[in-house]
């Protein structure tokens, strides 16, 4: 098949659009995502008003309404939330239709595209002693389809931030083609930084979407201030005026290297992932405060066009849950070649 052929795809669980966007980057069509938390929904009409949203419980869609995209979609992805994976081995037995990992086999299953991609924690691969993965992956082959998995840091294609999630790749099996992973486009030691990702940023507070510095308070900003770039709280620990938490219910604890908001990045690495707890993301290399929604969707490489919908806490969540945009774009790259040669 030439490669002036758009090829199509549907995003499940689609969230802030991380996985989307690197396929449509690649050039994919995409035909509808599937979402239902408000915020991720507002941030998708606002960003792609073009692609269609449903807007439901993905249990709801009943297989009836996927029929007219049968034969249609070239590809399937999606990151599917994933809670208590070691139940889900012991779950196929009594009831699949528990598990959203389960709603995405369905789709494939269903549609029939000729690959999917689906992306997860990765922890998912030693659950349940390995039975998690073997489950999903017997499910998979159940309905006609060649699967691998492995687990990829994204750091290895260019984005500035050691992360590590698990990829499933599938093949239908009637295409020639097994699926394969894009070889790594970074190595260990070139890495992409943090401050090549969000330097220019300084000074611009308020006047870039989403760039909007939390105001700590006096004591949390103090404290902050003694974390040196790329460490974490000293090990001779605070200063005693600084050490004692500040919100009320912390009152007489004194603060522990514990979390990762205590963590200051690094202008010269890449930065640890981004998670988004507490409604703050790690601290800013310079700055004395956590980073904001853009710095970190910078770190998530996010183009700057993305702005991101809903509270700070919402905008958060959104760009942590998100598959780094460049790493879904080398995915996509590679699956475009899949289906050129199958």
């Amino acid at each position: 098949m030439n490669s002036m052929h758009s090829y199509t795809f549907i995003d499940l669980f689609s969230g802030a659009g991380g996985l989307m966007r690197g396929f449509i980057n690649a050039g994919f069509r995409p035909l509808f995502s599937v979402e239902m938390w408000e915020p991720a929904v507002a941030t998708h009409k606002l960003n792609y008003p073009q692609i269609p949203v449903w807007k439901e419980d993905i249990k709801a869609i009943d297989d009836c309404r996927l029929e007219p995209y049968k034969g249609k979609v070239d590809v399937i992805i999606g990151g599917p939330p994933c809670q208590g994976f070691s139940t889900i081995g012991k779950r196929l037995v009594k009831d699949p239709r528990n598990e959203l990992v389960f709603e995405f086999i369905r789709f494939v299953d269903v549609i029939r595209p000729r690959m999917f991609l689906m992306e997860n924690v990765r922890g998912l691969l030693s659950s349940d002693g390995g039975n998690t993965k073997r489950a999903i992956e017997d499910e998979f082959k159940k309905i006609g389809y060649t699967v691998i998995s492995d687990t990829l840091c994204a750091a290895d294609y260019g984005v500035p931030q050691i992360r590590n999630r698990v990829f499933f790749i599938g093949t239908r099996n009637d295409l020639a083609v097994a699926p394969s992973f894009p070889a790594a486009t970074c190595k260990k030691g070139n890495y992409a930084t943090v401050g090549d990702a969000i330097n220019d940023l300084v000074g611009k507070e308020n006047s870039v979407p989403n760039h909007v510095p939390m105001h700590h308070n006096p004591t949390v900003e103090a404290r902050i201030s003694y974390i040196k770039e790329g460490e974490g709280i000293p090990k001779e620990g605070l200063p005693k005026d600084v050490s004692l938490g500040s919100r009320s219910d912390y009152k007489d604890n004194i603060i522990k290297n514990f979390s990762h908001v205590y963590k200051r990045l690094s202008r010269y690495r890449p930065a640890t992932t981004m998670v988004p707890g507490h409604n703050a993301f790690p601290l800013h290399p310079t700055e004395n405060r956590s980073l904001t929604v853009r710095e970190a969707a910078r770190i998530q490489t996010f183009p700057d066009d993305v702005i991101f919908c809903g509270t700070r806490q919402n905008q958060c969540i959104q760009v942590g849950n998100a598959v780094p945009v460049l790493l879904a774009e080398q995915l996509a790259k590679q699956i475009k070649k899949t289906l050129e040669e199958g």
